[in-house]
């Protein structure tokens, strides 16, 4: 449905595209001229279509008054925007085709039409055409850059990762930027021939990446999970060390790879002689410990279950839930007996709920995405850390 702007928009254009044309031909105008009278009285009558919110017969009155020349090239543009921003993509194309069919066109206003069409051809998701255009005008002095970034889309859109990297590195060279998406586009490349197992191409991919923080970090925890399907655990056991070392938040995540690695090696006491030195140097890290060990159902460590315990013994959010000092007054074997059904409860809230979300615009989800699918940024969705108490209570 036409909303309050696209009315406002259209009365704007035709205005604008009136007033254009009888200062244009104002000699002519106070001729009284039949024939430019007539076309005056087609502009009236747009106006009116508009004022009675009438617009597609407006628009479409516009379309045929319309000569493409260079007094009326913007309004073309501009009505082909105005199409493809309601929806109209077929009527877009159909300006855009018109424009690029005129002999006379600059390169940069040829360059403009043919980006249009472009962007209708990616709005109606015809993704082959919108990509054809688009590396057309890679080179282009005015919109080489714009047609990047929106090639760039399209790969990301279709996971074609091989060809996202050629067309960032284009963008960057012609920026200065140093952007954070080739390295993922790697860690993207190398998870998948992980999975097919080829570590070969996967530790390639991986080299690539560490060029930057974030694809250092990505691509740490693609190596530990590639050093544990190899059996190298140690190896696995550094790697996840380093990892909380770098990022905490990943505690969550990082936790149970780390105590598998540990007990393969047959050294189970290392875990917590790590933590032990994280908790040493910060003593706020025992709340992430302690949400990581309830999620993971690893409360039954000793260490683990101290900060466990300590959580929910001095957690204020769970003192109108849980009668903490009936819990603190039982004996050691029926406090951590209470203890672990509460963690099976806690667990199931976590899991049933949404535990990560993105710093950028608050998308939620249940499970750690590299990338956000509502704002498009990369890295910015992290573990809440947090029990949900609203979502059980709703």
């Amino acid at each position: 449905m036409p909303t309050e702007s696209t009315f406002l928009l259209a009365g704007l254009l035709v205005v604008a595209a009136a007033v254009g044309w009888l200062f244009a031909r104002l000699p002519d105008f106070r001729r009284d001229e039949p024939s430019e009278s007539s076309i005056g009285a087609d502009y009236l009558r747009g106006l009116n279509l508009v004022l009675n919110r009438q617009t597609d017969e407006a628009l479409e009155l516009f379309v045929q008054m319309a000569r493409v020349d260079d007094e009326t090239l913007e309004t073309h543009f501009a009505l082909g925007h105005l199409f493809r921003r309601r929806g109209e993509v077929d009527r877009a194309i159909r300006v855009h085709q018109n424009l690029l069919a005129r002999p006379n066109l600059s390169e940069t206003q040829r360059h403009q039409a043919l980006f249009s069409l472009a962007s209708d051809y990616l709005g109606a998701g015809l993704f082959d055409r919108a990509e054809k255009l688009f590396t057309e005008l890679r080179s282009s002095p005015t919109m080489a850059e714009a047609a990047l970034r929106n090639l760039v889309d399209i790969y990301e859109r279709q996971h074609d990762w091989e060809r996202a990297i050629e067309a960032r590195r284009k963008l960057d060279s012609r920026t200065g930027e140093k952007s954070v998406e080739v390295a993922h586009y790697h860690c993207e490349l190398a998870e998948s021939a992980r999975r097919d197992g080829d570590m070969t191409s996967a530790r390639r991919h991986l080299r690539n990446a560490r060029r930057t923080a974030s694809g250092t970090l990505r691509g740490a925890l693609i190596r530990a999970a590639i050093a544990s399907e190899e059996g190298e655990h140690s190896r696995a056991v550094t790697l996840y060390r380093q990892l909380l070392t770098a990022d905490r938040r990943l505690m969550a995540e990082i936790l149970p790879l780390l105590e598998a690695a540990c007990r393969e090696t047959g050294r189970d006491g290392e875990i917590e002689r790590y933590l032990e030195g994280l908790i040493g140097k910060d003593e706020s890290v025992k709340r992430d410990i302690a949400y990581a060990a309830i999620v993971s159902g690893l409360e039954q460590a000793p260490l683990l279950r101290d900060c466990v315990e300590e959580f929910l013994l001095h957690n204020d959010t769970l003192a109108p839930l849980i009668d903490i000092e009936h819990l603190k007054a039982l004996p050691p074997d029926k406090r951590r007996a209470s203890i672990h059904r509460i963690c099976g409860g806690l667990r199931r809230l976590a899991m049933s709920g949404s535990r990560y979300r993105c710093t950028n615009c608050g998308y939620s989800t249940k499970g750690l995405l590299w990338r956000c699918p509502s704002c498009k940024s990369w890295e910015s969705i992290r573990p809440l850390q947090v029990f949900q108490f609203a979502e059980m209570v709703a």
